[in-house]
């Protein structure tokens, strides 16, 4: 498994999101018996909260355990449908005679885009989930007053980066002379 992966980019990039998902279950487990009644669950466009819920197990895990099965499902998505086949092509959604005039090396390279791009949003959405996680902590302990513009700016770089991929992986499957 490590060595198909590692033919798109280092498998020990995996480690940096799962050691911000376990630093925001540690946290969280530590602080949670000092945690008041009632928690943060939700927090506005400017990291304002706005919502509070009574102090339990699945609201103050919540958000890591959403954000440890979204990297897993990525990471399994990433590797089962897009890294794993020795087609390139076989699930990029193209008519047969596109992906024929493209070639394999075109598809090839539509493929490793691919890869590192959701390697990286879900790199990023690790960051995000550690990062909200903290903050609604140190909320609920009174330490900050919410998680500030870092919402809106994890909330950016996300957009930015699947529009980007979005972009990047279409413009490859124009072949050369126009369009196919």
């Amino acid at each position: 498994m490590w060595n198909k992966i590692e033919r798109f980019y280092p498998p020990g990039l995996e480690l940096i999101p799962i050691a911000m998902l376990i630093f925001a279950f540690t946290y969280t487990w530590e602080y949670y018996p000092l945690l008041p009644e009632q928690v943060p669950t939700h927090f506005g466009l400017t990291g304002t909260p706005d919502a509070w819920s009574t102090k339990g197990i699945w609201s103050v895990f919540a958000l890591p355990l959403v954000g440890a099965a979204v990297w897993l499902s990525m990471f399994l998505l990433n590797y089962f449908f897009i890294i794993r086949p020795d087609d390139p092509g076989r699930y990029i959604n193209l008519p047969k005679q596109h992906k024929e005039r493209l070639g394999r090396e075109k598809l090839e390279g539509i493929r490793t885009a691919t890869v590192l791009g959701v390697m990286i949003i879900n790199l990023t959405l690790a960051g995000m989930i550690a990062t909200f996680q903290y903050g609604s902590v140190n909320t609920a302990l009174g330490r900050q007053q919410g998680l500030g513009m870092i919402a809106l700016l994890f909330a950016a770089a996300i957009l930015i980066e699947s529009i980007a991929l979005t972009v990047k992986t279409i413009s490859m499957t124009f072949i050369s002379g126009g369009r196919g």
